[in-house]
């Protein structure tokens, strides 16, 4: 069986509310949260399909998709209608029901119409809030070999870190024989007796098999309408289900420790992967910023975007996105500056996240007290500051 580019339907998920990331998504959705300065957490999962040779791509928004929806037309409209490719926000239409989305299953549920219309051999399910590089033509060669019904990428980690996720079980050749949903004990791999397999949330699904079990699905007043909870578990029960091992860098942004940590990592000697790799470049909008401007100012291990101006300043494993201004004799450390940002003269940050267009005055100290910080801002476990968009000091 040849499977095809033309034959896969794309569909990434990105109606969650991201409640664990607020006050970052207090405005946007969590898919469209920046990253790394210049780019958004969305880039990832459509940079990994247009590079792997995937053209059509459909986005199932709802929360808050107006930050989405905006940075998907500015730079990501880039298919001509005569191309046959597209980039398209599926919202909840209520075609099937007058209700949002009400979990993974139900979102892909709710627009079998369009999948119907498009009649793609596979589908392959994505989330808009993971941050990897993968190559989905391999899970495609994959699942042609298996002849398989469905194919869940997998990744091996630790029993203790495995409890978070969707964990697989698997015998002979990775067919999977057991999906379990955050279990307190995970199964272990059959080689590897200190790890488990987890889902990574990427789902390859051959199309009438996909079909059948969403119908199935929604007629039961029992589920969560959930593919790791209801119907993953269901069809390894009656059908091929394989899971295919990926062995790269692979981060869910589903908290601010998640978010923080991955966004340092690329402030590493040795990063994840490499954003310049001009074979599998990382797609992204980016505003009309002229060069940044830097005088007289000490900057180590730092991301640094366009139309910055930073004025005899000091910055420490920092990233520092399009058009932040930061004052002279500031201090800026462990940070994340989103745009606009301004930081005023003599300020002091340590391991804080501002938030857009917000202004720093003069001589203000985040990360140092508690108790001070604690009016103004929210505290994550891990003692990271997050400054919500537009903040002034009252």
């Amino acid at each position: 069986m040849e499977i095809l580019s033309e034959k896969t339907l794309v569909m990434i998920l990105c109606g969650g509310k991201g409640e664990r990331l607020y006050p970052l998504t207090r405005d946007r959705a969590k898919p469209s949260v920046p990253f790394l300065g210049s780019y958004r957490i969305i880039d990832f999962s459509l940079s990994n399909s247009l590079n792997s040779g995937l053209r059509k791509i459909a986005l199932l928004t709802q929360y808050k998709s107006l930050s989405l929806e905006r940075h998907m037309l500015h730079g990501w409209n880039i298919f001509h209608p005569e191309s046959l490719g597209f980039i398209i926000s599926l919202p909840a239409q209520g075609r099937v029901g007058d209700r949002w989305y009400e979990g993974t299953a139900d979102a892909v549920f709710q627009n079998i119409y369009t999948i119907q219309q498009e009649n793609p051999e596979v589908v392959l399910v994505l989330s808009g809030d993971h941050v990897y590089k993968a190559d989905y033509r391999k899970i495609l060669q994959f699942f042609r070999e298996k002849d398989a019904d469905a194919v869940i990428m997998a990744k091996l980690v630790s029993r203790k870190e495995a409890v978070r996720f969707g964990v697989v079980g698997v015998h002979e050749e990775n067919r999977i024989v057991e999906f379990l949903e955050k279990p307190k004990r995970p199964p272990v791999a059959p080689w590897d007796s200190q790890n488990s397999l987890i889902s990574m949330g990427v789902y390859l699904f051959r199309t009438p098999i996909l079909i059948k079990a969403l119908m199935q699905d929604a007629k039961n007043p029992k589920s969560t309408h959930d593919f790791g909870k209801d119907i993953l578990p269901r069809l390894i029960q009656e059908n091929r289900i394989y899971a295919y091992l990926f062995e790269g860098y692979w981060e869910d942004i589903g908290t601010i420790e998640a978010y923080w940590k991955a966004n340092m990592s690329f402030l590493s000697s040795t990063p994840p992967f490499l954003l310049q790799d001009n074979l599998w470049p990382i797609r992204t909008y980016k505003s009309q910023y002229p060069p940044s401007y830097i005088m007289k100012s000490t900057i180590n291990n730092s991301i640094i975007s366009s139309g910055c101006f930073i004025y005899d300043a000091n910055l420490r494993s920092s990233i520092v996105s399009p058009g932040v201004k930061i004052g002279e004799s500031s201090l800026i450390q462990d940070a994340i500056i989103f745009e606009g940002v301004e930081i005023g003269k003599g300020a002091k940050l340590r391991r804080v996240i501002v938030d857009k267009f917000s202004l720093i005055p003069d001589k203000f100290e985040i990360g140092y007290d508690d108790q001070l910080d604690i009016k103004n801002f929210k505290i994550s476990r891990e003692g990271i500051r997050i400054v919500p968009k537009n903040w002034r000091l009252e």
